[in-house]
């Protein structure tokens, strides 16, 4: 009837002009908005109270879960605060934190003026055994570390293991409360328990054991009884087997009373009786025969005590025999006895040895046969009867010692392992000075040098008109008048040159003013004719064939490469084949090696200096493609020509590091350009790069092109 009434009332008010109210919106619980407009959003809107998703339920004070949602779980929880499951109270005297709060018993403020709680006081020394913790740190008595070592009680200290500990093991009494007294207390072992006993495994033991008094009542006193096992029972005494026995054997005393003193007294047998002394079959035996001192006190030293020292070593090849110093080392070149005859001379001692005579006659007779044939001390060649008497075949004693006399046979008849031309001794033998020996391709005189390069050929025939490569010591020996010699320049064994200054080469690669056979290049060496060779060969030894272009179109010329020191002059010392150049000369000039610093070649050790942009200069030299090496720690990488020559580089080890390089410098350790071996390198411009490869000029001048890759641009 309501419903037909506010219709019509409405019907009325339409026809009076009003206008009707909305219609009523009901709340929605759970879209976080205020639906209805009553300033009530949700769940705190009463018309949604009796929603499920508005019901709250009552927390769950035991079951781990935050039931009523608002971020605390059970006890933490201030709805739990009065549950029977939630109400703790301190234990005072349990050692655990029964509330929770992180606090131990008296430590606890809820134990406060509790029974057995201070008043927060110190515990040691006075509180260890009041049972309160006095301090208040949860810690009572020996419990607490203030008490290790403090007494808590008549015969009882605190230990550092929080206990109380029995410490008067001989007054009959459980001092420290754990129901075992004295010795039978494990806190007692090995203290004492009265005067002249101390406890051992539970049980009093005897604790004196030279006094003559059984201090442990069981009957048997001092050695006699088995506690005193290996124990002192008086000065220089031990009991041992339950007797007395004598251990200091050097104070002449007897000290086990069995009427014998130090070495007499058996217990000594085998035992030091000083300094190189020893006590065996009851008296002293000197042991130290080689240190001047009459160890044993008989007025004999070292060997001289015989039998003491006998057949023991008297030093290096000597030993003692029959009271005196015998040699026994006939062939070391050294008086081993000291009686001023060494080797064979020592005839009392040597005689009958191998390399001694048992039948001497003049050394002179038989200089190689390693016997000291006259006993005089010397054997064979170092003995001046031999001196220039043949010791074997191509052999001859020159100043006490074997020289070689026969340079040809390709044997090493003095035995020093050179053979040869490379022994020393045949430094200056032989003639180099005919046409034959100066066109045969040996070193006849062993000077280090053959044919056309020794300059004892400079005036054969053979040796003029020589052709562009060839050796030569002087420029009149060659056709062009021109020599490249190895004592100013460096190339080993010389070489004929051409076109100095006056020659020139096309940028096709063509060659003008040098004689045929040969190729007009400028370079660190200078602007000349030089030997033309092809690929990897047609050099002489000491020199290899180089591409300098990397063109395979245009010719290779004949670089000096020298490869050791016999490649150059024999003249010694620092002279040699330089590592680094290749060049014969002193073998380090102290100048920067590969990877150093230059800003030009002449600061090099090499005498090669890379310059590039933002390289600061790069020390680098030539190698031997095959078989080659560099030197100090460099690396020899072939590079992409097919010719004999390579180029060396700074050696590292650690990829992708630079602590191994140039400090200050782009160098990275990684892959050199041609090989996977790793050196200390930047990418110069138009050579290949990548991540691990860089540009000098740092990464962003590594562009990398279509089929060809990455490459420095600058």
């Amino acid at each position: 009837m309501r419903l037909v009434a506010a219709l019509l009332l409405c019907l009325g008010l339409l026809e009076a002009g009003c206008t009707p109210p909305p219609p009523v919106r009901k709340e929605i619980c759970g879209n976080g908005m205020d639906d209805n407009g009553d300033g009530k959003t949700d769940c705190l809107d009463p018309t949604c109270f009796s929603e499920a998703i508005c019901s709250v339920p009552l927390e769950n004070c035991t079951n781990g879960v935050d039931d009523d949602r608002n971020g605390f779980t059970d006890c933490r929880d201030p709805a739990c605060q009065v549950d029977i499951n939630c109400l703790r109270i301190e234990n005072c005297d349990n050692g655990i934190d029964d509330t929770g709060d992180g606090t131990v018993d008296c430590a606890d403020p809820d134990c406060q003026g509790k029974p057995g709680c201070g008043d927060g006081g110190a515990e040691a020394p006075l509180g260890c055994f009041d049972a309160i913790d006095n301090d208040n740190n949860g810690k009572k008595d020996c419990r607490d570390p203030a008490c290790v070592n403090q007494s808590c009680g008549v015969g009882c200290a605190c230990t550092d293991g929080g206990v109380r500990g029995e410490v008067d093991c001989g007054n009959m009494m459980d001092d420290d409360g754990d129901s075992r007294a004295d010795c039978t207390d494990s806190d007692c072992e090995g203290v004492t328990c009265g005067a002249g006993c101390a406890c051992v495994g539970g049980n009093r033991g005897e604790g004196e054991c030279g006094d003559s008094v059984d201090n442990d009542s069981d009957g048997q006193r001092d050695c006699a009884d088995s506690d005193c096992a290996m124990r002192a029972c008086g000065m220089g005494c031990t009991c041992r087997a339950l007797m007395r026995a004598e251990t200091a054997c050097t104070d002449m005393m007897d000290n086990d009373g069995d009427g014998s003193m130090d070495c007499a007294d058996p217990d000594c047998a085998n035992v030091a009786c000083g300094a190189g002394c020893t006590c065996q079959m009851g008296r002293k035996v000197e042991t130290a025969c080689t240190d001047m001192m009459d160890n044993d006190g008989d007025g004999n030293a070292d060997c001289l005590d015989s039998p003491d020292c006998d057949n023991t070593s008297c030093g290096m090849g000597c030993t003692c025999g029959m009271g005196r110093r015998r040699e026994t080392a006939c062939n070391d070149k050294a008086d081993n006895d000291g009686d001023g005859q060494r080797d064979c001379a020592d005839t009392m001692d040597c005689v009958g040895t191998p390399t001694c005579s048992s039948n001497p006659m003049p050394e002179n007779t038989a200089c190689n046969d390693g016997i000291d044939n006259d006993n005089n001390g010397f054997i064979d060649c170092e003995d001046t009867g031999c001196n220039l008497v043949t010791c074997g075949a191509g052999c001859v004693c020159r100043m006490s010692a074997k020289a070689e006399t026969n340079c040809t046979d390709s044997l090493d008849n003095d035995g020093d392992t050179r053979t040869d031309c490379a022994d020393m001794d045949c430094v200056g033998m032989g003639t180099e000075n005919d046409a034959t020996a100066c066109a045969d391709t040996r070193d006849n005189d062993c000077d280090g040098v053959a044919d056309c390069a020794d300059m004892d050929c400079v005036s054969q025939p053979s040796c003029s008109n020589r052709a562009v490569g060839d050796p030569c010591f002087f420029g009149s020996q060659c056709t062009s008048g021109a020599c490249r010699a190895e004592d100013t320049t460096g190339w080993p064994g010389g070489s004929c040159i051409a076109g100095l200054n006056t020659c020139s080469r096309s940028d096709a690669g063509v060659t003008s003013g040098c004689p045929g056979n040969s190729v007009c290049l400028g370079d660190q060496f200078g602007a000349f004719c030089r030997q033309r060779c092809s690929g990897s060969s047609g050099c002489r030894a000491g020199y290899a064939c180089h591409d300098d272009d990397d063109d395979s179109a245009s010719p290779n010329w004949c670089t000096p490469m020298c490869a050791q020191d016999s490649d150059c002059r024999p003249l010694g010392g620092m002279y040699g084949c330089n590592p680094w150049s290749k060049l014969c000369e002193l073998k380090d000039k102290g100048r920067p090696k590969y990877g150093g610093a230059c800003s030009g070649n002449a600061d090099c050790e090499s005498g090669l200096c890379l310059r590039a942009s933002s390289n600061g200069g790069y020390c680098y030299g030539w190698c031997a493609r095959s078989g080659g090496s560099c030197g100090g720690d460099g690396v020899c990488e072939p590079g992409p020509s097919g010719d004999g020559t390579g180029r060396c580089l700074d050696g590292c080890t650690m990829a992708g590091s630079n602590a191994e390089c140039r400090a200050g410098s782009p160098q990275t350790c990684g892959p050199a350009p041609s090989s996977s071996t790793n050196v200390c390198y930047c990418r110069v411009e138009g050579e290949s790069c990548s991540a691990t490869a860089p540009c000098c000029a740092g990464s962003n001048r590594c562009v990398v092109f279509p089929i060809i890759g990455g490459v420095c641009v600058f």
